[in-house]
């Protein structure tokens, strides 16, 4: 039995349309079960080491902040005590100047808190016990007067302490007090008992014994207040010295511990959390525990001994000034303690925080991310089951559709394949005006559309063949002899001297390049030489090559004598800038050689630093040079000028990057390294034609098989010997 083609078209696209299907099915649905089970043991594992992870990184975290928190609450603090100190030298030195100088100022009278009020940062004045037993002599009244002038100082200072308890204060060794004091909870007259009146001896206070015995600003240890019991004070203080240099007295500063305490209660983690600080010799000062180990007691004991091994070793790490975090148990409890020094108090910061606290903080997050991953598992299986049945259903459907669009399809392909197969005969006969007419909109279609197209184009070739082959002509003709003119601009007639010697080699990446060389005479004893590099290649950068050596010729022989060589290459560059909207540059070295002294005077304007050979060393070695901006972008640029001096026998070698970045196979430069190895390794004293072709080789030899990727110029100058 014999079939058209109609039904073998319908049998082999039912055939390969089912086959097809029925594997791309099967494997989907294996791939889709593979992923699936693939997904879910992923999940597992991803839920068992994420949740993990992420209780380590939330216990990191929380571990970090409460170090970051203790430094930053220790550093508040210093900071405050910085200040304090700095202001409590400010007063000992103005209240030496008056002491120390008496007759330089006025009678000054202060209020007597016994007779008048006395408000929030009033200076006031007491007397110590001396007076109410043996009354108040002229010279030791004169003495107070002089010394009340403090007050300008004082009660400007005792204002910027406004928002705490605090005052500042003088205690003379003659047993007299001026004081400065702040209630902010106190409005209007300030409370005062009567013992302050007489009783009070500023000399046997242990913020005045502290400054005389250490002769310098001091931070007392906690004292309390002479009249309110309630209040503990920390205080800094200073001695001031009369004009023999003697004690004369201490001033100081002195601050409630509950305005401390106030800040650092804020600073703990948790319900459960709190703070303290430690002085240097272990005993804890401020605490915002109420109960328990760690309570500020006055007269407490040193921390370092405490029976609690954690606590004992974490006090012997505050005390030696260390910051850290470290696990202590307080009370039966664990907590993690992050400490940090304050340094101009010499005390130690401390927070605690129960390590259930940071634990639950850390198991809640790990208990959030096995959620996630335990809800991503639901979805996925979701999903699955969803992609399942819609296949199955869709394979169903997919069948019916093979069945009935490869009976149609099959009978609307023969139809235009004979139209096709007829038209195409004529067409290879050489009927070239043929055009097959058929729509039957699929790839048939378009291949008959294809054919009309290719007769079109094969005329249209035919007939413009002749004329692109003869401008292909005429453009090979007219870069033949641009490259001849770039050719024949570069000088090529080395002179054959005495005194020097010079030899130049350019190889363009094109049939024309950017690189240029020049040399020329500016006068009978001054040679100018020029070795440049055009930014990009081809006839652009040959145009522009050819502006660039005309105008630095130019300019050369016109201003050199008169201005010397940097305002040559500015003068150049603003010429080059003012038509350069290409924005295209060139980098430049120029220089003058003074044939009878062997002065080198040269301008480098971004520009390779150039090769000096010094004969009597023979070594060579890179020319120090400024490396100047390019020249042509941007006008208004300076340039310096350098100079050096040649010997005979000296050579300088100059080159463009096409040398240094040339690239071998494995896009690896030659690199001035090599360059400078391989110059120190041949004869520099040989012939420059000689010396040139063996660099040349030796590029070469790195380059290989490798096209060249940028112009290559070299330039070699020798100061010879006149012999």
């Amino acid at each position: 039995m014999k079939w058209n083609i109609q039904k073998r078209l319908l049998v082999l696209v039912m055939a390969a349309g089912i086959l097809s299907f029925l594997a791309m099915s099967g494997l989907s649905f294996y791939g889709l079960s593979i992923v699936q089970s693939e997904m879910q043991e992923l999940g597992d594992d991803l839920g068992r080491a994420g949740s993990n992870f992420t209780k380590n990184l939330v216990m990191y975290q929380l571990k970090k902040t409460l170090g970051e928190m203790a430094a930053a609450q220790a550093e508040f603090i210093d900071h405050e005590a910085v200040m304090i100190e700095s202001t409590v030298k400010v007063l000992a030195k103005e209240m030496t100047k008056i002491t120390s100088n008496p007759n330089d100022y006025k009678p000054v009278k202060l209020r007597n808190p016994q007779f008048e009020t006395v408000l929030n940062a009033q200076a006031y004045l007491t007397y110590g016990p001396e007076v109410k037993r043996h009354g108040l002599s002229p010279a030791l009244d004169r003495e107070i007067l002089i010394a009340g002038n403090i007050r300008t100082v004082l009660e400007p200072v005792a204002k910027s302490f406004i928002d705490y308890k605090s005052s500042c204060y003088v205690g003379s060794r003659d047993g007299w007090f001026i004081c400065a004091s702040v209630f902010p909870d106190v409005k209007g007259a300030l409370p005062f008992e009567e013992n302050e009146f007489f009783d009070y001896d500023p000399r046997e206070r242990p913020w005045y014994k502290a400054a005389v015995a250490a002769n310098e600003p001091v931070f007392s240890d906690l004292y309390t207040h002479v009249n309110l019991s309630q209040y503990q004070l920390i205080g800094c203080s200073a001695p001031f010295y009369d004009a023999a240099g003697n004690v004369a007295g201490v001033v100081g500063i002195d601050m409630s511990n509950v305005d401390i305490y106030n800040a650092i209660q804020q600073t703990a983690i948790g319900a459960n959390g709190f703070s303290f600080i430690l002085n240097k010799d272990g005993k804890i000062i401020f605490s915002s525990r109420t109960t328990g180990t760690l309570v500020a007691v006055s007269g407490g004991g040193d921390l370092r001994e405490h029976r609690g091994q954690s606590l004992a070793y974490a006090a012997s790490q505050m005390i030696k000034g260390k910051d850290g975090i470290l696990p202590v148990t307080v009370d039966g409890e664990e907590y993690f303690l992050a400490f940090a020094p304050m340094e101009t108090l010499g005390w130690s910061f401390a927070t605690l925080t129960l390590r259930k606290d940071v634990d639950a903080l850390a198991e809640d997050s790990r208990n959030y991310f096995l959620a996630q991953v335990d809800e991503f598992s639901t979805r996925l299986q979701d999903e699955y089951f969803f992609m399942s049945f819609f296949g199955a259903m869709l394979l169903a459907y997919m069948l019916y559709i093979f069945f009935k669009a490869g009976n149609k399809l099959s009978g609307l392909l023969v139809k235009p394949i004979h139209v096709l197969s007829d038209s195409v005969r004529e067409i290879s006969s050489g009927n070239l005006d043929k055009k097959i007419d058929i729509k039957t909109g699929d790839e048939i279609e378009h291949l008959a559309i294809c054919f009309n197209e290719m007769t079109g184009e094969l005329k249209n070739y035919m007939a413009n063949l002749t004329r692109v082959t003869a401008e292909k002509e005429r453009l090979a003709t007219e870069l033949d002899v641009a490259t001849e003119i770039q050719s024949g601009m570069l000088p090529k007639d080395f002179p054959v001297r005495k005194d020097f010697e010079l030899f130049a080699t350019m190889t363009p990446a094109k049939e024309v390049g950017g690189d240029f060389y020049d040399f020329y005479f500016l006068d009978e004893k001054h040679l100018a030489i020029t070795v440049a590099d055009v930014s990009g290649k081809g006839i652009p950068a040959a145009l522009f090559m050819v502006v660039s050596k005309t105008i630095l010729n130019n300019f050369a022989a016109t201003f050199y004598k008169q201005n010397g060589l940097a305002p040559v290459v500015a003068a150049a560059n603003e010429q080059l800038c003012a038509q350069n909207e290409a924005m295209m540059f060139v980098t430049a070295f120029v220089g003058v050689l003074d044939l009878e002294t062997g002065e080198f005077v040269f301008v480098n304007a971004g520009h390779n630093p150039p090769v000096i050979y010094r004969a009597e060393k023979n070594s060579c070695d890179f020319l120090d040079v400024e490396k100047n901006f390019v020249l042509g972008p941007i006008d208004g640029v300076p340039f310096v000028e350098q100079k050096i001096f040649l010997k005979r026998g000296d050579l300088i070698f100059l080159y463009t990057d096409g040398v240094t970045e040339a690239l071998n196979v494995a896009e690896e430069e030659y690199l001035p390294e090599r360059l400078i190895k391989f110059m120190n390794s041949t004869d520099c004293a040989a012939d420059l034609k000689i010396l040139l072709k063996e660099i040349r080789g030796d590029l070469s030899k790195h380059v290989g098989e490798a096209e060249q990727s940028d112009d290559i110029t070299m330039f070699a100058l020798r100061f010879k010997n006149e012999t």
